[in-house]
């Protein structure tokens, strides 16, 4: 799959055919994240460099080289924009893109297994063509239920993550709270031995007069 042909199938196939204010779930494959615009690169010219950053707002000196030219772009944070995203937003929808490595938050996912399942127990050695049809029969016999189920499994899986987020962050909490208190109290042992060796010293000095 290629980014055109996949944004050719949802401005043509998909975008019309959702509910209005419909959330788009995306993972983020690269045929899903081209960019509107993306950052120039060290192969950019000079000259596209800096229409990026007067674009952008950034100033730069017209005698700067490319790599201090580089250096300024790769320190401009800027959040990328997808083709694919500004498209299904002009028609009154939103994307959800999930966070990188995490297939067991998309649906789809399980979707996929279970028709590749099929297909490798039942109809290995068809061929290509009849694989294609057999897709479609695949797809159209997918029940709701089925998909019910799906949802209800990543559904599960994001709570989990929800769950141990929440005492994942309870704990770090409390560690660096005991490590504030472990450095307060030797903080003050430190002190108090400075101040005896100081003491002694002030004695030994006396004697010594």
């Amino acid at each position: 799959m290629s980014g055109p042909t996949f944004y050719k199938w949802v401005d043509e196939k998909l975008k019309d055919k959702l509910l209005p204010n419909s959330v788009v779930v995306m993972d983020n494959a690269s045929y899903h994240s081209v960019q509107v615009e993306k950052k120039p690169t060290i192969s950019s010219l000079k000259s596209e460099m800096q229409n990026w950053l007067l674009r952008h707002n950034v100033e730069f000196s017209g005698t700067m080289t490319k790599a201090q030219l580089l250096l300024l772009i790769k320190n401009t944070q800027k959040e990328p924009v997808y083709r694919i995203d500004e498209l299904l937003k002009a028609s009154g929808h939103t994307v959800l893109r999930l966070p990188p490595y995490h297939p067991d938050l998309n649906p789809i996912e399980l979707v996929w297994v279970d028709i590749k399942n099929n297909i490798a127990q039942n109809y290995i050695n068809s061929s290509l063509d009849e694989k294609i049809i057999l897709l479609d029969k695949l797809f159209s016999e997918f029940t709701a239920e089925k998909w019910q189920r799906c949802d209800d499994y990543v559904q599960k899986n994001e709570n989990d993550y929800w769950s141990r987020d929440s005492r994942f962050d309870n704990v770090i909490d409390s560690f660096i709270i005991n490590l504030q208190d472990s450095d307060s109290s030797s903080g003050g042992e430190v002190e108090d031995e400075d101040d005896d060796e100081i003491e002694d010293e002030v004695e030994t000095e006396s004697m010594s007069e």
